[in-house]
């Protein structure tokens, strides 16, 4: 029986998921800070599960491709990172394609290297939604059809909240057709989400860690209220972020016609009763297999198609396979000769 692994590196936790078929087998949790300390850790858990097959650990995403033979430049583009102050992803990307186990994982893309998104709506766009979000749509995709409903019926925004980011993805017919990324939408907990032009302007450099910060967390402490965690938020502040996530929901909406919102991550863990008060939609929360985060069984999903198990019909309808190119394709020619890369 084939053992597929997925990995969700997300802002707060790491969390590996490993399906044996299409059963849920185990799972594994470190947090961020432990990963960046120390990324052998994720090494070591892996060789101990001895899967056949993994995937995720993809940043921005890449097109399907073995991570034994990614290029210094493919990790460049997952990671879109040169601050050595937060590279703890990159350091193991590059760990696991040294490693034996890069011979049998697998990178997920991320939303913008879809075909199925025209290109228009990936004008001067990097982050429509990162390959972790893609997890979590292909996820959405097995919930809903175990419910009866078909792919090519399957219409909706999937909205993902969590510690640091919210993203939203629209899915028409079963096929994902436009993004708003963590970086490219509304402010979230830690998050500033987009930056304003002119902020972006006055600034004198630009490190990486900016992106995880200037968000709600941040605008309470500059006010004297300091907030470390999610759970810790005051219900004025639940109601900023319950606006905000529904200005994501409506602005990614214009590329649908009819649909569901479903939603997951750890805000909707912790607020989404306050959230369908606030919202008044009638949002499905994304259970999965209900075993561990929503992004890491989506990974497991992924990574079990991609080796021709049972959701082999997902990842091919999903044209997972199909992806292409980079996220740096669609930059037009006047704003790509400022980029730093």
């Amino acid at each position: 029986m084939a053992v597929a692994v997925g990995i969700d590196a997300g802002t707060h936790t790491f969390e590996i998921f490993a399906l044996e078929d299409d059963k849920p087998l185990l799972k594994r949790t470190f947090l961020t800070t432990e990963v960046k300390k120390n990324p052998e850790i994720i090494l070591k858990a892996l060789e101990e599960i001895n899967p056949d097959i993994i995937a995720g650990l993809s940043g921005y995403g890449l097109p399907v491709k073995r991570f034994s033979e990614l290029s210094d430049e493919d990790i460049t583009l997952m990671t879109l990172n040169f601050d050595k102050a937060v590279m703890g992803v990159r350091k193991l990307i590059d760990l696991m394609r040294k490693s034996d186990l890069g011979k049998i994982a697998w990178t997920i893309p991320g939303i913008i290297h879809l075909p199925t998104i025209p290109e228009y709506r990936k004008l001067n766009r990097i982050d429509m939604g990162t390959s972790d979000k893609l997890c979590s749509v292909v996820l959405a995709v097995y919930e809903l059809a175990k419910k009866g409903i078909p792919y090519d019926r399957q219409n909706f925004v999937l909205v993902e909240a969590g510690y640091g980011f919210n993203a939203f993805i629209a899915v028409k017919c079963g096929k994902v057709v436009d993004g708003i990324g963590g970086t490219s939408g509304f402010p979230a907990f830690s998050s500033l989400g987009t930056l304003d032009g002119e902020l972006a302007y006055l600034l004198r450099n630009f490190p990486k860690f900016m992106l995880f910060s200037g968000g709600i967390k941040s605008w309470l402490k500059d006010r004297g209220i300091k907030v470390d965690k999610l759970e810790d938020l005051p219900n004025f502040a639940v109601k900023w972020l319950c606006e905000f996530i529904l200005k994501g929901i409506r602005a990614v909406s214009v590329s649908l016609d009819d649909y569901k919102v479903v939603v997951s991550g750890k805000f909707f863990d912790l607020f989404y009763d306050e959230f369908l008060e606030f919202s008044g939609i009638k949002a499905i929360k994304l259970k999965g297999f209900g075993f561990a985060k929503q992004s890491a069984e989506g990974a497991a999903i992924i990574a079990n198609g991609l080796a021709g198990g049972r959701f082999k019909e997902i990842v091919d309808w999903l044209k997972i396979r199909e992806a292409k190119g980079t996220v740096l394709d669609y930059i037009t020619s006047d704003i790509r000769r400022f980029l730093n890369i």
